[in-house]
């Protein structure tokens, strides 16, 4: 009779063991990541990046000497080169903000290892040239916040100033003359200040996760409708009923993190929590949901720059550690399926 047991709970381990195999296979992430070469400039973290029409642009941050930078840098999609552009003309600074309106960029807030800013500066491409805001940011001096551009708007808000996390936010509107426009605050959403959050833009809406806060990694997700000047949250990722019976959707929560749009797809990559991450989700707004992509194949890390070009996202530069920088540069593909050896 124990012979039989012991027979029988044989059997039903190798038919679990073969069922939970058969369970990976078909849960094969789908998504590749293609490495595109080096960064012409140092290798770098806590830059900042933004995109005008169809290129897009790295500045500020700091290299491997933990020296603050001033350069810019425009990567053109087409010959798939990298030039160098005027320079910042403000402090040299890292962990900066931009966003981009009307065919130009506007770059501010930032850090330089002492003292915190709240400047703004205007890049015309067309002109490669710089020109400080005139108007006063209303807010106070702050870093690691985040920006984004709705229509004829940039947006930026969250960070630190240093002592506490912040949650207010703005918007610009610019004005006709080179450095003319102005600030607005608009409504705050219901949730944690934070510090290196993120935000992504699909349609006529802004949505906000991740960061860190007084009480860990906020695991909400907000979503900013410029009509109507209201915050909605849109999905807790503690929430798994909402996404998959599976808790690794638990992993989305992050600081530091990047993202990009595809194809009116929201992704977030890397970042990190207690530990560096290099996991890779997306979110489909139409059904409220994420789905996991394959991983970042590279080194981990965080503080890293992001953009999206067209229906095609990038991901570029960061930091691992205080003292590893890195130069190198990525595209990731959401519907290929993953090749390893693909650089």
């Amino acid at each position: 009779m124990n012979i039989m047991r012991i027979r029988n709970f044989c059997l039903l381990l190798m038919a679990f063991v073969v069922l939970n195999s058969c369970s990976d296979e078909e849960e094969e992430l789908i998504g590749n990541w293609k490495t595109l070469g080096s960064f012409d400039g140092d290798a770098r973290g806590d830059a900042t990046g933004f995109v005008i029409g169809e290129n897009a642009y790295i500045c500020l941050g700091y290299n491997a000497k933990a020296k603050a930078l001033t350069d810019l840098w425009i990567y053109n999609s087409t010959d798939k080169t990298w030039k160098q552009r005027a320079e910042f003309p403000g402090v040299a600074r890292y962990a900066a903000v931009s966003f981009s309106v009307g065919g130009k960029a506007y770059v501010g807030f930032g850090f330089d290892g002492k003292v915190a800013y709240k400047d703004f500066w205007e890049y015309d491409p067309t002109t490669n040239v710089w020109t400080q805001v005139e108007a006063e940011f209303p807010g106070v001096e702050r870093y690691y916040a985040v920006g984004a551009s709705i229509g004829d708007k940039g947006y930026v808000g969250t960070g630190t100033d240093g002592g506490s996390p912040l949650k207010d936010f703005y918007s610009f509107t610019p004005g006709n003359t080179p450095g003319s426009g102005t600030w607005a605050q608009i409504s705050s959403y219901e949730g944690s200040k934070r510090a290196g959050a993120s935000v992504f833009v699909i349609g006529n809406y802004m949505y906000l996760l991740g960061g860190t806060a007084n009480d860990g990694n906020p695991t909400d997700m907000q979503r900013y409708d410029p009509g109507r000047d209201v915050w909605e949250k849109v999905l807790d990722l503690r929430n798994t009923d909402l996404t998959s019976d599976d808790d690794k959707y638990n992993n989305i929560p992050r600081a530091y993190a990047n993202t990009f749009v595809i194809n009116n797809k929201g992704y977030i990559t890397l970042g990190q929590t207690s530990m560096s991450l290099s996991s890779t989700y997306e979110y489909d707004p139409a059904a409220n949901i994420w789905t996991e992509r394959t991983a970042f194949s590279r080194s981990t890390r965080s503080y890293a720059v992001s953009f999206s070009l067209g229906n095609r996202g990038f991901v570029m530069t960061g930091r691992s550690g205080s003292s590893t920088r890195f130069d190198d540069f990525f595209e990731f593909f959401p519907t290929a399926e993953n090749d390893e050896y693909d650089d």
